[in-house]
């Protein structure tokens, strides 16, 4: 080959790969939410740059770290937060593989588990933040059953404003219209105008009242399901969706669903 080809070969080759390589970290350079499809569960990765925030891991079945792989940087093993919204399997099954391919710096949870003792109990109106989100608790409850006790959540990322309501029933959102919004103008205001909302339970039946949607009234409804035996999601949630006017979206349907479009 001549000497000169052969350079001038190397040269492009480099440029390429170095354009390419530029467009993959500026892939990861803003800030982006997936609701990961992990089947019949729950697994929400909030990430920028090379700080990732998971919101549950999803079932122990592989997909939540699939996930991961394909919206974090593969040289970036390092998870800065988890929060754990309660110790369901399909909420908290995946975190054990997390665990073995990535380094977690804290782990939160809405109760102390005998596996993950190390966790942190979250209390209402705690704050996760950085310069880029804020992760506000509107609901938790170490003593009560896993889904009345699940973290819910306000996510804030730049203008995107995002509701994560882990398995609660309906009697948490009545305690917190009926209770709590009236005796707390800043619970009141974070709850208002809510961009996107995870709907409740997965869309069961018993998540997820006209009243409430009509409180927070979401844009935008993001369902994470899967094959199930459960009925999931409800036909009664799926109209009181589609009667207050919210687009529905699944992970079932779509797999993962990434929100990049905020600033």
């Amino acid at each position: 080959m001549n000497v000169k080809l052969f350079w001038r070969f190397l040269i492009v080759s480099g440029l390429v790969l170095a354009i390419l390589f530029g467009v993959y970290v500026y892939k990861f350079s803003k800030p982006r939410m997936v609701f990961c499809d992990v089947g019949q569960g729950t697994g929400v990765l909030a990430t920028m740059g090379e700080f990732q925030f998971v919101y549950d891991t999803g079932p122990k079945n592989g997909k939540f770290l699939s996930c991961l792989s394909r919206n974090v940087p593969f040289w970036d093993k390092r998870i800065e937060v988890v929060v754990i919204s309660h110790w369901d399997s399909d909420h908290s099954g995946g975190l054990d593989e997390v665990n073995d391919y990535y380094k977690i710096d804290s782990l939160y949870s809405n109760q102390i588990n005998e596996q993950n003792s190390y966790s942190k109990v979250l209390a209402l109106k705690d704050t996760l933040k950085t310069s880029w989100m804020e992760f506000w608790v509107v609901w938790t409850d170490e003593k009560s059953e896993p889904n009345y006790g699940s973290v819910v959540a306000v996510l804030t990322m730049g203008e995107l404003k995002s509701l994560l309501m882990g398995d609660v029933p309906i009697e948490v959102e009545e305690e917190l219209l009926w209770s709590r919004v009236k005796r707390d103008s800043d619970l009141a205001e974070k709850l208002r105008n809510i961009d996107v909302l995870l709907v409740g339970h997965h869309g069961s039946k018993n998540s997820t009242s006209k009243e409430w949607l009509e409180f927070i009234k979401p844009k935008e409804a993001i369902i994470s399901v899967g094959d199930n035996k459960f009925g999931h999601p409800s036909k009664d949630v799926l109209d009181r969706l589609t009667l207050s006017n919210v687009e529905i979206r699944r992970t079932d349907v779509e797999s993962d669903i990434v929100l990049t479009d905020f600033k």
